[in-house]
């Protein structure tokens, strides 16, 4: 790396306030930033911990919706080694503004509203990042392929393959590496670059871009927005070709095989490797004791955190801390969070089951025919997986099928009668006339 870089002033903004429908009731109470991950982590901590062994130490958190669980989580940035003298994180809400209105709308706007973040802290750079995708980078590369391109703007690229590359931004790369064409989220992709949404800036042009683009009223996007229009209008546009593991998971087959690859005999998601640093003080993580695997019970191929109790039979899933699996029950290819119960004789299978859920002694969740789609969900539930959504309560002897949604804190009084919830149905709370409500995000 070379001098110029390491001399740098840099402020980085992660991008941690969307609220993410495509992962339904898990973040219905939550950003998908503050989504747990890999039994002890969240998804934000992957950015953070980039951003600590980059040596990057002035961090604007840009928080919306339900954004409490992440400010706990966040917190002044010590687990990360983010505080003390010219170090620290800052969450930046929305605020309540006399020239627009307060919520961000999108992810250029939010930046549009915190410019005041980079001017105070004389920025020579300023690095913008997604607080929901998991990776291992070291930002200092792609800040010395900016320094070394003379850019305004580089952005980071990872090749994927179609289909999956027409629900991102794709880019056409010179020899240089300068953006030669760029499609925001094309039916039919002509490239395979696809933007991380890591982004470096020399900090004139994002000021004079996002004043320039940004239209209140609706806000705007960098990629759908601003990242077009400054190759328009001619500004020096580069990428950065990443080579490296990178998971968007933004739907619920996604982020449910994300999962399941942490548990391969060589995992390409290596969270030891990487180093990846959370708040053990979050949840208490750090106070709990180590896990307890009774001797009824039986544990294969499974992540298995600590303050975990078990004494049933675990196969091919991740658990947080706390989770409690009694005798009898079974937990098989499911991803539970933390201080969920599995009562005795339960069976749950192919679910993600969010914290502090009760799974009721005999119940049975999960089992049904795949190929029954939930046509209810604002998701599109098809892949098979089944989500419980947090403090919910199953009764004992309930029966749930495969593609079904249960909303946060349900309780026996909103099951059926007959306590059969057949495949493809989501249960929602019958005490309330609406569980949803819409929210601006990015």
């Amino acid at each position: 790396m070379g001098d110029a870089v390491k001399a740098t002033k840099i402020v980085a903004l992660v991008l941690a306030g969307g609220r993410v429908d495509d992962l339904s009731v898990l973040t219905l109470l939550r950003p998908k930033a503050a989504m747990p991950f890999g039994g002890i982590y969240r998804i934000i901590d992957f950015a953070l911990s980039n951003l600590a062994r980059s040596g990057i130490n002035r961090v604007g958190v840009i928080s919306q919706y339900s954004g409490d669980s992440l400010i706990d989580h966040v917190g002044v940035g010590e687990a990360w080694d983010l505080i003390g003298r010219g170090r620290g994180v800052k969450i930046l809400p929305p605020r309540v503004r006399s020239d627009g209105p307060g919520w961000y709308r999108g992810s250029a706007h939010a930046v549009a509203q915190n410019l005041n973040f980079v001017r105070d802290h004389a920025a020579d750079l300023v690095l913008v990042v997604s607080g929901d995708h998991i990776y291992r980078m070291d930002y200092r590369e792609i800040l010395a392929t900016h320094t070394a391109s003379d850019a305004d703007l580089t952005v980071a690229f990872v090749k994927l393959a179609a289909p999956v590359a027409r629900r991102f931004g794709l880019a056409r790369l010179g020899a240089d590496g300068r953006v030669l064409d760029y499609q925001e989220k094309p039916e039919r992709p002509r490239h395979d670059w696809a933007s991380m949404t890591v982004y470096v800036f020399r900090p004139e042009a994002l000021i004079r871009a996002v004043q320039e683009y940004v239209v209140t009223a609706r806000g705007a996007d960098f990629g759908r927005d601003v990242l077009p229009r400054m190759l328009a209008d001619g500004y020096r546009v580069f990428g950065h070709r990443f080579t490296g593991e990178w998971r968007y998971a933004r739907s619920v087959a996604e982020y449910y095989q994300a999962h399941l690859e942490l548990l391969a005999p060589a995992p390409r998601i290596a969270l030891d490797d990487w180093g990846v640093r959370t708040n053990l003080l979050d949840r208490h993580t750090g106070d709990r004791t180590p896990a307890r695997l009774l001797s009824s019970s039986e544990v294969r191929d499974a992540l298995i955190s600590d303050g975990c109790v078990i004494a049933g039979r675990v196969e091919r899933s991740v658990l947080s801390p706390g989770v409690q699996v009694a005798e009898g029950a079974v937990v098989r290819d499911s991803i539970l969070f933390h201080d969920s119960v599995v009562a005795p004789g339960a069976r749950v299978t192919r679910c993600l089951v969010d914290k502090d859920v009760t799974c009721g002694a005999g119940c049975v969740v999960g089992e049904g025919d795949a190929g029954v789609a939930n046509r209810g969900s604002r998701v599109g539930l098809s892949c098979g997986v089944t989500l419980i959504g947090k403090t919910a309560f199953l009764p004992p002897g309930v029966r749930v099928g495969t593609n079904c949604e249960i909303f946060p804190e349900v309780l026996e009084p909103d099951f059926p009668a007959d306590l059969v919830v057949r495949d493809g149905t989501t249960v929602r709370r019958q005490r309330r006339e609406a569980d949803q409500f819409e929210f601006p995000g990015f």
